[in-house]
């Protein structure tokens, strides 16, 4: 059943969070907007890497334009980060609608409107009577928009009366923006973000490339519309015995890192996982066909370490945020240059406890000897992703300082932030500390210090760190004590690790300790089963640092969310 509500309050009212800080080039991106907006262009294209802040972007530009707005994304993972955002830069909650399956709040001063649901026409219709009831949109944004050339979101922009002369603004925000046919909908960027600046500046950790090749029959893999065809790729890689040379190869070369593996086909995605689980690495495969429930609890044991690798076939290219992720293995040829930088844009966020992005890329080495022999050019690899060469084991901001067109601007932006090039350097250096990530719309990075509680790093609205202690255990009654506030985030978890070692809590938080591969200890399975309500088979899997990790985790989230509401934590 569609439900429907009436119009709600302007969500140009003040609101009672601060308005976000954004960063010097997010605030160029909305300035080249509104130039745009003021010479009367009414479609406009801003494309930034994945990780930089698309979001905050097109948030801060319906704050600014006030009037209605609607937001187009084709996943419900984008509207909700949409909606948080706009919570966050102080839009009234109750100003915000949804059109999607049974909600119908067309009339709301800003609209969340899932592509899928305004597809069909009776729901387009509805959006019309909306749109004649409250007022026009002054604002349309198109979230992840290199979809924008699909016919639905056509459909949609018509309906609103927008084209390029006329109409509300639409803006596009993408990560890629070479989408085929994408300029004659949106235009060309009005603003566009480099990867290599983003990294160079600490917005964005660094990567690291290293290929290992899987020896298929690439001409046995048809084409269609510029790509391959997956059932084919499925097929022929399954017949390379894929899933054994990825276990491999992660073996190898996977440094034990929180890992992404991208294949095509369902059964190669769950046939890799079974791979991994016979060498005692816990690993789980997810596709399009997994239900939302359980995609969400596979990413929560990733995120809390219980999954060290998650094998996916269709998903977590877009509207996915795992900061965490350490390591992206592409065991997926394409020749769709979007395609690929979104599957290694899963792991350029920063993260504490990360160094960079380490991609092992299994279909590089043959792609040069088997699509060379056809005469037809190699998938996209490392080297096109930024424009500059990218040698094995080389890490892409080296590769660029080796361009000499690049080496000047990019020395200056590294002098000017501080940041040393070396060959084993980057944001965080090499951290030695188990980091807890605690999930959410604000997520916590936590260290566990024993008896003297835990240490939490968190954000505030301007993307500024705060590091706290919160007691447990003897100290429970301290409340939360602030250590650092308005720090960067590599500061921040600098000065958590500093603390943790003056509390000698080293033993506790050490990566390599040798107690962490031991078997769980009968407490920390009997208090597993009794409060995660954790089935045997699994429990038996655990490692006693996994085990660790899970009770001081739910430990760590109660009292995250105890002192969020009491007020004395962002």
């Amino acid at each position: 059943m569609v439900t429907t509500t009436t119009a709600k309050r302007s969500p140009s009212e003040p609101g009672k969070r601060p308005t976000p800080t954004l960063r010097p080039y997010q605030l160029e991106a909305v300035t080249a907007i509104e130039d745009a907006a003021l010479a009367e262009r009414h479609r406009v294209l801003v494309s930034l890497p994945t990780g930089t802040g698309k979001t905050l972007v097109f948030v801060e530009v319906i704050r600014r334009r006030g009037g209605r707005a609607l937001v187009l994304a084709h996943r419900d993972e984008l509207l909700g980060q949409a909606e948080a955002r706009l919570v966050a830069s102080g839009i009234d909650p109750q100003s915000i609608g949804r059109v999607q399956a049974g909600r119908d709040e067309v009339a709301a001063p800003v609209v969340l409107g899932s592509v899928q649901t305004l597809a069909r026409a009776t729901r387009r219709d509805r959006l019309m009577i909306g749109q004649a009831e409250a007022g026009r949109f002054a604002t349309v944004v198109i979230d992840e928009a290199h979809h924008a050339v699909a016919p639905s979101y056509g459909a949609i922009l018509d309906g609103l009366g927008s084209t390029v002369d006329a109409g509300p603004l639409v803006l596009g925000v993408t990560a890629t923006p070479n989408r085929i046919g994408l300029d004659k909908v949106l235009g060309p960027a009005v603003f566009s973000r480099d990867l290599i600046d983003s990294i160079a500046e600490g917005w964005l950790c660094d990567l690291r490339g290293r290929r290992v090749g899987i020896d298929f029959d690439a001409a046995a893999v048809r084409r269609t519309h510029g790509e391959y065809v997956e059932a084919d790729l499925a097929r022929v890689l399954t017949k390379a015995d894929a899933p054994t040379v990825i276990t491999d190869a992660w073996l190898a070369h996977g440094e034990d890192r929180p890992t992404l593996v991208f294949v095509p086909g369902v059964r190669l995605a769950h046939a890799t996982a079974k791979a991994l689980r016979r060498h005692k690495v816990s690993a789980e495969a997810i596709d399009g066909t997994t239900c939302a429930s359980d995609r969400a609890a596979v990413l929560e044991r990733f995120r809390e370490g219980t999954t060290r690798v998650v094998v996916n076939c269709a998903l977590l290219t877009e509207g996915v945020d795992l900061p965490h992720v350490a390591c992206v293995v592409v065991a997926r040829p394409t020749l769709s240059p979007s395609l690929y930088s979104q599957m290694i844009g899963r792991g350029t966020r920063l993260a504490p406890g990360k160094s960079d992005c380490l991609v092992l890329d299994l279909v590089g080495a043959s792609d040069l000897h088997d699509l060379g022999a056809l005469g037809r050019s190699a998938p996209v690899g490392l080297s096109t992703l930024a424009g500059v060469g990218l040698g094995d084991g080389a890490s892409l901001l080296d590769a660029a300082l080796g361009d000499r067109d690049r080496r000047e601007r990019l020395e200056a932006l590294l002098g000017e932030h501080g940041r040393l090039v070396a060959d084993d350097v980057a944001l965080f250096g090499r951290r030695a500390m188990r980091w807890l990530t605690l999930p959410g719309p604000s997520p916590a990075y936590v260290l566990g210090i024993g008896d003297a509680g835990h240490l939490v790093v968190t954000s505030d609205a301007d993307d500024r760190w705060t590091v706290s202690r919160l007691g447990s255990g003897r100290e429970q009654g301290r409340g939360v004590e602030t250590l650092g506030q308005g720090l960067t985030l590599d500061r921040a978890t600098a000065l958590a690790e500093d603390e943790a070692r003056g509390h000698s809590a080293m033993r506790l938080v050490d990566i390599a300790a040798r107690w962490r591969s031991k078997p769980p200890t009968d407490k920390q399975v009997a208090y597993l089963a009794r409060v995660r309500k954790l089935p045997t088979d699994v429990l038996a899997s655990l490692t006693r640092g996994q085990a660790n990790d899970l009770i001081g985790g739910t430990i760590a989230a109660d009292q995250v969310a105890r002192a969020r509401q009491a007020g004395a934590l962002a």
